[in-house]
């Protein structure tokens, strides 16, 4: 027997989104109207996708409004492999409440969306070979970013997109957020992606910023979109 649908009371949700017979639900980020360039314009009709780290599902449920064969979204299987920097403490049943908005919100969609929970370390454990991998501001929560990414990636067959903080140096270099942003670990050059990504067999095709609305801090934030293929 399947488990109940969550109430929206047990929920939260990490994407502002419209849910029908509920209407507008609030997030920590608000990219409605946006997706298309959030994503850096790359064209899912027909393809096959992975959303890693959905949250509450707002990728991958464009996803498939953008025309997508299939989808698969991604979320961690349990409190014991989120990474959260030292002395962070995580707010009890915080992960199950996200897990519930996706469940709620894929059921009000009439979504046909896969989703799987496990480990970022090792997705082949749990999640399908993709054409187009996502991995939207997932490798800032993870305490080894170069691991999280060659695992993303290996699912990878063709186009993946990466969204994320970055900055732009000369030096394939990183920054250490956790001493402000307690959930956060690191955020890394363009340079270094556009020097790492080809040992994953990857080659970066785009890089854009683009400034979108947090709701959580109650303003525009911008974020990068680096866009690379199989070579």
């Amino acid at each position: 027997m399947s488990a109940p649908i969550p109430a929206l009371d047990d929920c939260r949700f990490y994407h502002t989104m419209g849910l029908p017979g509920v209407g507008l639900v609030r997030g920590e980020w608000d990219l409605r109207g946006r997706f298309e360039e959030y994503i850096g314009g790359v064209n899912l009709k027909g393809r096959s996708v992975l959303d890693v780290g959905t949250a509450s599902g707002f990728l991958s449920f464009e996803a498939e409004r953008c025309g997508a064969r299939s989808v698969t979204s991604f979320e961690a299987g349990g409190m014991n492999l989120l990474q959260r920097t030292p002395g962070f403490v995580e707010p009890e049943g915080r992960l199950q409440r996200q897990i519930n908005s996706y469940r709620l919100a894929h059921h009000l969609l009439k979504s046909r969306a896969v989703p799987v929970y496990g480990d970022v370390y090792r997705l082949s454990d749990c999640a399908p070979a993709s054409e187009v991998v996502l991995a939207g501001q997932i490798l800032v929560h993870v305490r080894d970013p170069f691991g999280a990414l060659q695992s993303i990636a290996e699912r990878c067959t063709h186009t993946l997109v990466i969204v994320e903080g970055m900055f732009e140096h000369p030096d394939p270099i990183a920054v250490f957020l956790g001493g402000s942003t307690p959930n956060s670990w690191l955020h890394f050059s363009t340079t270094l992606y556009r020097q790492f990504l080809p040992r994953l067999g990857f080659e970066v095709a785009s890089i854009a910023s683009g400034s979108y609305r947090c709701d959580s801090r109650d303003k525009d934030e911008v974020v990068w979109t680096l866009v690379a293929h199989r070579q």
